[in-house]
């Protein structure tokens, strides 16, 4: 009976602080292709469709469009629409994914640069493949710490993409 009422104890204690805590973050990245991103002087922005949880915040997909270009037109960055991404080389665009629990108790946040490649092995090409990668993982987000995030996300793909771009 002892330990089961230990048990239970703990939970509810975890439970309890997980609930009340402030937001917690995890980044994650990979710009190991950062190369990839060389050349790259415009792109699309695209927005995955938002959670009902995300609803619960009052996080809309307009937000996030327009938080995310104008990160990149600040950095120099020309913004195209998707008709305008097809007639780009390689077809670019900036893939952002704002996930969030129905509760709105967690979030990840995905920023993908995805393009047309050529693969070594046989030539062929490759539709949309992911050449950049980062994001965050949110635990108790709010609406401005999801906001922020996705712009730090921007941030770390801008800073990748200027290492390799420098403005003239």
């Amino acid at each position: 009976m002892t330990r089961r009422l230990a048990t239970i104890c703990l939970v509810v204690t975890i439970f309890l602080i997980g609930f009340s805590s402030a937001p917690v973050r995890a980044q994650e990245m990979t710009n190991v292709a950062t190369p990839t991103l060389k050349g790259i002087s415009a792109l699309n922005v695209r927005v995955a469709n938002l959670s009902d949880g995300a609803k619960l915040l009052g996080l809309t997909k307009e937000t996030i469009q327009t938080d995310v270009e104008l990160k990149l037109r600040l950095a120099g960055m020309r913004v195209v629409t998707q008709e305008e991404d097809f007639k780009l080389p390689g077809m670019p665009f900036l893939w952002v994914y704002v996930n969030l629990t129905d509760v709105a108790d967690a979030a990840h946040i995905q920023i993908e640069l995805r393009q047309n490649a050529q693969l070594e092995r046989n030539g062929e090409r490759a539709i949309s493949v992911a050449t950049w990668r980062g994001g965050a993982v949110i635990a108790n987000p709010s609406l401005q710490t999801i906001r922020d995030d996705v712009k730090d996300s921007v941030d770390t793909f801008l800073n990748a993409w200027l290492s390799v771009n420098p403005k003239k």
